[in-house]
């Protein structure tokens, strides 16, 4: 309790964050008040059989065979999720195909190109993976938001608050050692102290 009174006194309550410091910390790290894209999805896997050879073209063949039947299924009405329990070889089968939510920026630039085009129970073409073929039907999405300046005030000013605190701890810390008597009765300890002090100061250079 001493110490966080000490810190409080000696450090935080001389810490102050201006309007132009928390526009420049929003404009570098928008990131972190952006929320991502995410898309709940439902799938079909039509496995392609491997042999010991490797690929089998006929096998091949009859896997999209089957994929493009299981897609006019889907167009003529059929339900995806009762489908996707009768022939997916995937294991999501045993959900009825869900899966995610996911982030979009996770799945590979193609895919996302596909889920873009698409709209809310929309379904895509076969698509070849490695496994088989697959079908995916978008369930939901949800679009990525930026809160606003005003409205993530609060986090953004505790967030510089914090950064400019670890500075001037170090500084604190610098200016305690400073007026400190210290004795070393291990050589190796002092070795070892002293080469932690001069990286952190060279770190502490570098960042500046």
């Amino acid at each position: 309790m001493l110490v966080s009174r000490v810190q409080q006194l000696d450090i935080m309550d001389k810490i102050s964050v201006t309007e132009d410091e928390e526009k420049t910390y929003y404009a570098a790290h928008r990131d972190q008040f952006t929320t991502p894209t995410d898309l709940t999805l439902r799938e079909i896997l039509i496995d392609v059989p491997q042999s010991a050879q490797g690929f089998n073209v006929a096998a091949d063949d009859a896997a999209k065979a089957k994929a493009e039947d299981v897609r006019k299924r889907l167009l003529a009405g059929e339900s995806f999720a009762k489908v996707a329990g009768e022939v997916s070889a995937a294991s999501s089968k045993a959900n009825g195909g869900l899966i995610g939510p996911i982030r979009r920026e996770e799945l590979a630039p193609a895919l996302q190109e596909k889920l873009d085009a698409l709209k809310i129970g929309d379904i895509t073409d076969v698509l070849r993976t490695q496994r088989g073929y697959q079908i995916l039907k978008l369930e939901n999405r949800t679009e990525s938001k930026t809160r606003s300046f005003d409205d993530a005030r609060d986090d953004i000013a505790r967030k510089v608050a914090e950064e400019k605190s670890r500075g001037e701890m170090l500084k604190y810390i610098d200016k305690l050692r400073e007026q400190a008597t210290i004795t070393w009765r291990n050589d190796e300890l002092k070795k070892a102290y002293e080469q932690g002090l001069n990286a952190r100061r060279r770190s502490a250079s570098v960042g500046a």
